[in-house]
């Protein structure tokens, strides 16, 4: 059932339920009408999890397949991309420094030479 899973995104997402309610565009009051079964989910509800939530399967989520959660290789890990571009970053840096003080190096080398 549709609305049992919303609850299941709920219990995942570590959040209070009107945190939770707030960040899916609802009020708490229809928070707790979908968990007695009073209320049925909206298509807009439902996208607002999807929305919030990427890591929930929509599979799952509309249809109870499959895992709640998409695969690490189905999705794009934002922070990590994040994380790796600033590696990369200090990296280059750290090479332009390197090369430089190869560089230095080389020229004192060569006025010894002389």
């Amino acid at each position: 059932m549709l609305e049992t899973r919303i609850l299941e995104v709920f219990a995942h997402s570590g959040l209070s339920r009107i945190d939770f309610a707030n960040k899916i565009g609802i009020s708490n009051a229809v928070m707790s009408h979908i968990s007695s079964g009073r209320n049925k989910a909206s298509t807009d509800l439902i996208l607002n999890i999807l929305n919030n939530f990427p890591d929930i399967s929509t599979d799952w989520l509309l249809l109870g397949q499959g895992e709640m959660l998409r695969s690490r290789a189905g999705r794009i890990d934002k922070q990590l991309v994040s994380e790796l571009s600033e590696h990369v970053a200090q990296l280059k840096a750290t090479q332009v420094s390197g090369l430089e003080k190869i560089r230095a190096l080389e020229a004192q080398i060569q006025s010894l030479n002389k």
